[in-house]
């Protein structure tokens, strides 16, 4: 009788088998409902409870060096955003940089209070994820970065939102 070796199930696939899967229906999950939360209560706390594990498995997945460096970004923004609504950092970025705008990658994104630009920033990074990762895990983690971000702009600042959207999609 031969020796069968067998199958390892985290190889079913390139990406990670159910492993990946099971992760990111896992962190969808807690996404959707924070995001809900979120809204419903207009704390954003709650939506970015939703981001940060999500940002980090989507940093750790994330092979390319753009995509790689992207998606660290978001991950440090979204836990520096925590600190940003506390108050804990406070600063101005147009104040500092004696300009409304920043031109960035193609994009120019509004200055101010770093409580509205992390989450901007973090719109534009997820929607240049979406446009540029191709495995089905990190395309699906940065939708869902996509759709968290905005819903964190939202809550912080509307108007920003409505600009960067405008800008994204022409």
């Amino acid at each position: 009788m031969a020796f069968q070796q067998k199958s390892n199930p985290y190889d079913q696939d390139r990406e990670g088998g159910k492993t990946a899967a099971t992760i990111c229906y896992i962190l969808t999950a807690i996404a959707i409902i924070t995001l809900i939360i979120g809204i419903l209560l207009k704390n954003p706390y709650w939506v970015i409870a939703g981001i940060v594990p999500a940002a980090l498995y989507e940093a750790w997945r994330t092979e390319g060096y753009y995509t790689k460096i992207a998606s660290v970004i978001i991950a440090a923004l979204s836990v520096l955003e925590i600190f940003a609504i506390l108050g804990t950092i406070k600063f101005n970025l147009a104040e500092l940089a004696g300009q409304d705008y920043a031109y960035v990658a193609g994009e120019s994104i509004p200055l101010g209070d770093i409580r509205f630009v992390f989450p901007i920033i973090a719109v534009i990074l997820s929607i240049a994820l979406v446009r540029r990762t191709y495995g089905k895990y990190t395309k699906w983690l940065s939708i869902l970065l996509v759709a968290s971000s905005i819903a964190l702009l939202f809550l912080v600042n509307k108007n920003a939102l409505g600009e960067i959207l405008r800008l994204q999609l022409y």
